[in-house]
């Protein structure tokens, strides 16, 4: 299990001076700025937390270069060189959830680099409506800014964020590095320009058994399958059983409900449940074949909609008993529609459960019609540097190395549930490694209005009761209370209901 901060940071300060190749004088500047207390109470534990950071001072930070270029902010692609930033004490503000975790995925590997650095963390923002957060800007005046995909363009019209190409230029920093979809999307945010980076995306996949497959004599997924191609298939496993229990072609992921299936396969063809205006157009033929396909799946028992753990009274739940309550972990599900981040669970399955199963990853289903396109891809944040920040050259040096090759090949290097917006440095790629979620392109203007739909109000009410509506419907659809042709029907009426109130909502923020 890894150490909390306050045990990386006492046995820091404890660490002999001269140790490794710094001198006496670096590190006391290192002890001095890890010493700096934490000026607010974290709001989660990271998922995972920066490994045994003392180990870098004696291995240098697990890369490849000598402690002396590390130090000097060498970084691959860059000549080595002094920032002239670099030369004073600097105080440098980020906005983050909290320090604790920001000094554990970034900050001590930039201290170690950069002695003189200070870094702290404002309180975190309550709002992101444009206006609040501006209010917040002013108040704190962060240097390196934590912010929703959405707010680049308001924040960018007003010219409070810096925009990057020219220093991204000067310093010999290649955006081609990264995965094309992910820079193309922020600059499709601030209207063409480069505005901000983001060290991590999400995106979605199909897993499947191999092992599976094989003992059953049916052929495997392949790449760029359509969801009804995907449904076929898995209906094949209908019926199959092994040591008494079923065999499920299809499942999900804990918490994702059979409307969220709906969605996402309805929406990799490009529909939607509402207009931009919120006119619902869930009533169609389209969507309403999706439903009839995907509600079958589970009344017949080849969708897998089986009990998960429940958390305990202090809300939580052990991997392990995730693992084990987990169908395709335990064997018994040829396939599973997943984020990014499962791969690392099913690598943790074969230590914590004995997952031993051959598996592999495909991408994720998309349309007949737009077979490079990806329907799931999320952005979560981007890092921005303040226009107004006296210490723009130290922001940008954080932002580039929190999106550096070092800190994307220790991520890979510890097989991280993160993944990282940088290209991996082979193409060539096994059946389990990460290069598939990096073989599609995205619609760039649907990943900003998804993004966007998360946080503008009325937006995340009004999917939340929209989604509360689907679920109450799909699940009359699955028991037979009701055909699919009259589920739709319901969801249609009642959104409408729920569009009327939301525009009420927003006509009375408007005058407000």
């Amino acid at each position: 299990m890894s150490r909390k901060l306050s045990d990386w940071e006492k046995e820091l300060s404890e660490a002999p001076l001269g140790i490794g190749s710094f001198n006496e004088r670096t590190m006391r500047k290192i002890k001095e700025r890890v010493a700096v207390p934490a000026t607010r109470k974290p709001r989660f534990q990271p998922v995972f937390a920066g490994a045994m950071v003392v180990l870098l001072l004696a291995s240098g930070w697990l890369m490849r270069d000598s402690l002396s270029g590390l130090f000097a902010g060498k970084e691959s692609g860059e000549t080595a060189r002094i920032d002239a930033w670099d030369q004073e004490d600097v105080v440098l503000k980020i906005q983050y959830s909290d320090r604790a975790s920001f000094m554990n995925e970034f900050g001590l590997p930039f201290v170690v680099r950069h002695p003189n650095a200070q870094i702290e963390v404002p309180p975190y923002p309550e709002s992101t409506e444009p206006e609040e957060y501006k209010q917040w800007l002013l108040q704190y005046e962060p240097d390196l800014l934590q912010i929703p995909l959405f707010l680049v363009d308001a924040l960018s019209k007003e010219g409070l964020i810096q925009p990057l190409d020219a220093w991204a230029k000067r310093d010999s920093f290649e955006l081609d590095d990264f995965h094309a979809p992910i820079i193309r999307t922020i600059r499709e945010a601030g209207n063409g320009e480069l505005y901000g980076l983001t060290p991590y995306f999400e995106t979605y996949a199909l897993y499947y058994n191999k092992s599976l497959f094989e003992r059953l004599g049916v052929a495997p997924p392949e790449e760029r399958m359509t969801w009804s191609e995907i449904l076929e298939l898995a209906a094949r496993f209908n019926g199959q059983g092994q040591s008494g229990q079923p065999i499920y072609g299809l499942t999900t992921a804990w918490g994702m409900s059979p409307f969220d299936l709906i969605q996402n396969v309805g929406e990799a063809d490009g529909l939607r449940l509402t207009d931009a205006d919120l006119n619902p157009t869930i009533d169609s033929a389209s969507w309403r074949n999706v439903w009839d396909k995907v509600t079958r799946g589970y009344r017949d028992g080849w969708i897998f909609d089986g009990v998960w753990p429940s958390s305990e009274p202090d809300g939580h739940i052990s991997t392990t008993d995730l693992y084990k309550a987990d169908p395709f972990l335990t064997g018994y599900a040829a396939m599973t529609f997943r984020s990014s981040y499962y791969r690392q669970d099913v690598f943790s399955a074969a230590d914590q459960i004995g997952f031993q199963d051959e598996w592999g990853i495909v991408t994720q289903p998309v349309s007949s019609d737009r077979s490079d396109i990806a329907s799931e891809l999320s952005i979560a944040t981007v890092y921005a540097i303040n226009a107004k920040s006296p210490n723009k050259d130290a922001a940008w040096s954080m932002l580039r190395f929190m999106n550096g090759p070092e800190h994307a090949q220790s991520e890979r290097s510890r097989k991280g549930s993160s993944l990282s917006s940088r290209l991996p440095a082979s193409q060539e790629d096994s059946a389990t490694g990460e290069g598939v979620f990096y073989k599609l392109n995205v619609d760039s203007a649907s990943v900003l209005r998804y993004e966007e739909s998360i946080y503008r109000p009325p937006n995340p009410s009004f999917i939340q009761s929209v989604r509360a509506a689907g679920d109450e419907a799909a699940r009359g659809a699955i028991k037979g209370n009701y055909s699919s042709e009259q589920a739709v029907s319901q969801l249609q009426q009642r959104t409408e209901e729920l569009a009327i109130a939301a525009r009420a909502e927003m006509a009375a923020r408007k005058e407000n």
